[in-house]
C-alpha cells in the first residue's frame, strides 16, 4: 500500500491543529516533540524567509513558524486528505502535492528545509534527503527527523516482540527504518554537514510519549472544548518528566539505541 493511500485512509495523527497553529514553538506534549522543537528555535529565521516542509501533514509546525518569526513556507505531500487541511486551516503555509524524490522546486530555494517522520515511509530515502538539500539555500538548514534501524530494545520493540502491532498503525516497515550513521553519510554526501544528531525515544520517554499520543487523540476527538487546557498541562508535565526520563535511558544513548533519530545539518556555504 501506498503512503498517500494509507494515510488518506485514515483519521488524522496530528491533534489539536487549531489550538497549536499561532503557537510560536512554544508548547509540547510530548518529549519528543520538545526535542523538534529547540531544534526547530535554533533557525532563527527572517520574516523573508520560506521554509520547505516534506510530509507537512496539515503545516502546523510551517504555522508555528511564521507564529515565532513571520516566515512562510510550502507543504510537500502525497497525502491529499493533509493538504486539504494545509488549504482549508492553515496561516502561512501552501498546498503541494509533490514527491519527495522529485521536489518540483529550484536549487536553493528555500532558507531551510524539515521532514519529520517521512523518510522511514520512502525506501529510497537518501535521495529525498539530497533532494532536501539541494532545494535548501547555501548556509541554510535540514532538518530531518526519523524512525531509526537501531530501534532494538526500545519500548516499541519489546512490544512488537510481545505481539503488539506497533507497526501497521503507521504503516512501519522495520527494513525501511533508517539507520543514522547512513543518515549522516547521506547527508555528507549530499554536501551538507550535519550539526547535531540526537537519538530520541528509547523507553521510558517513548512509553510516555505514547501514552499522551492516545490521551491527545482522545480529547482531540471527544472532548475538544478542553484542547487548550490539556495541551497546557501537558506541556508542564513534559518539562517536568523530560530529564528524569530521559536520564533513565542513558544505557540505550550510549549505544545510540532509540526509537527515532533527529539531524539538524547545514548546507554548504
Amino acid at each position: 500500500m501506498s503512503a498517500r493511500t494509507f494515510f488518506d485512509d485514515r483519521p488524522p495523527n496530528a491533534p489539536f491543529a487549531d489550538v497549536l497553529r499561532r503557537d510560536p514553538l512554544s508548547r509540547a506534549f510530548r518529549i519528543r516533540d520538545l526535542a523538534w522543537l529547540r531544534a526547530l528555535r535554533e533557525l532563527r529565521l527572517g520574516a523573508d524567509d520560506r521554509v520547505l516542509d516534506v510530509g507537512g501533514g496539515s503545516g502546523v509546525l510551517l504555522d508555528r513558524l511564521y507564529a515565532r518569526w513571520g516566515a512562510r513556507g510550502v507543504c510537500a505531500d502525497l497525502a491529499m486528505r493533509g493538504l486539504r487541511e494545509v488549504l482549508a486551516g492553515a496561516i502561512a503555509a501552501r498546498p503541494v502535492c509533490a514527491d519527495a524524490l522529485r521536489l518540483p522546486f529550484a536549487d536553493a530555494t528555500f532558507a531551510a528545509a524539515l521532514s519529520f517522520e517521512t523518510l522511514e515511509h520512502i525506501p529510497e530515502w537518501r535521495r529525498a534527503v539530497a533532494e532536501l538539500v539541494r532545494v535548501t539555500r547555501p548556509g541554510g538548514s535540514v532538518v530531518v527527523s526519523a524512525v531509526s534501524a537501531r530501534w532494538a530494545y526500545t519500548w516499541d520493540w519489546w512490544l512488537a516482540r510481545a505481539g503488539v502491532d506497533v507497526l501497521s498503525r503507521a504503516d512501519h516497515h522495520p527494513e525501511q527504518f533508517v539507520d543514522p550513521d547512513a543518515l549522516a553519510e547521506a547527508f555528507r554526501s549530499a554536501g551538507a554537514r550535519v550539526v547535531e544528531r540526537r537519538f530520541l525515544n528509547g523507553f521510558a520517554t517513548l512509553a510516555f510519549d505514547e501514552a499522551m499520543t492516545v490521551l491527545a487523540l482522545g480529547v482531540d476527538r471527544f472532548a475538544h472544548p478542553f484542547a487548550g487546557g490539556f495541551v497546557a498541562a501537558a506541556d508542564i508535565a513534559v518539562r517536568i518528566l523530560d530529564a528524569p526520563l530521559a536520564f533513565t535511558e542513558l544505557p540505550w544513548r550510549a549505544r545510540r539505541r532509540s526509537n527515532s533519530v533527529l539531524v539538524v545539518a547545514e548546507t554548504s556555504a
